[in-house]
């Protein structure tokens, strides 16, 4: 309880103008707000991507932030905002480009085959695994158990894949 009043008050001190309040404010609340945005996330500079907005948005909003209202709710309802919203727009990205590969591959131009397979082939072989098997359907928990890559790993060797495949392709 101590906390929570600590965390109010030093909001209240910064809409009265004391800058230093907020420096407080995020050394008192960082940690949980981080750890918060991991557990979701999964990234860790995804997570302090997402503590620092929260800030930004606590600042551009610090005006209707009322002085009986949960300081440190209020924090972490925008954190698992930004991070379901972010996480949204990474499987709606990749989701996208997954079917348009797909889609590269199902044309009936045997040259624009012949192209996937080639750039395909240029890829690194992990990444080049990964892409496969998530372009056939496995799921993530599927391509751990497969490959033995941690899920951490597969999400990077999905990201890099991505990126290299289409920087290659639009040569």
């Amino acid at each position: 309880m101590q906390v929570k009043s600590e965390i109010t008050d030093l909001i209240m001190q910064y809409k009265k103008g004391d800058n230093f309040a907020l420096e407080r404010l995020m050394l008192l609340t960082y940690q949980d707000l981080y750890r918060l945005a991991l557990g979701y996330l999964k990234d860790r500079m995804l997570a302090e991507d997402i503590v620092s907005e929260t800030y930004i948005k606590l600042i551009e909003k610090i005006h209707t932030i009322r002085s009986d209202q949960s300081a440190i709710g209020y924090l972490r309802t925008i954190v698992i905002n930004k991070s379901f919203n972010l996480l949204k727009k990474r499987k709606y990205e990749f989701s996208a480009e997954i079917e348009w590969l797909d889609a590269s591959q199902a044309k009936e131009s045997t040259e624009e085959q012949a192209y996937v397979r080639f750039v395909l082939s240029t890829l690194d072989e992990a990444e080049r695994e990964i892409m496969l098997l998530k372009s056939f359907g496995f799921t993530l928990n599927d391509i751990v158990e497969k490959t033995g890559y941690t899920i951490n790993q597969v999400r990077l060797l999905i990201d890099k894949g991505k990126k290299n495949f289409f920087e290659k392709y639009h040569k």
